[in-house]
């Protein structure tokens, strides 16, 4: 008898749990709503602000989206003077 391979889906956190979550890896609240914002309407954005984020902040966001299967790419550049530019991108988007 052969094994059939199951997948086991995980439920996605709601908008308050993202942000809550979000917020642990070292985010401003500020941030942390707009990140939630953006997965739960699915859409796509770039903003830039100077509130301080975790050193290893890319690599959380990353297993957070790849955890609960969101099909979202984030990246935190930190640019001049102390601010860093969020890119929130859908797979997919040319945004």
């Amino acid at each position: 008898m052969e094994g059939i391979a199951q997948q086991v889906s995980v439920p996605k956190p709601n908008p308050k749990e993202v942000h809550d979550t979000v917020m642990s890896f070292g985010v401003s609240d500020l941030d942390a709503g707009l990140v939630a914002d953006c997965l739960h309407v699915g859409k796509s954005t770039t903003w830039m602000n100077n509130d301080p984020v975790s050193d290893n902040i890319n690599e959380r966001l990353a297993g957070f989206l790849r955890e609960h299967g969101y099909g979202f790419e984030i990246t935190v550049t930190p640019v001049r003077m102390g601010k860093y530019i969020w890119d929130v991108k859908k797979h997919g988007s040319r945004q």
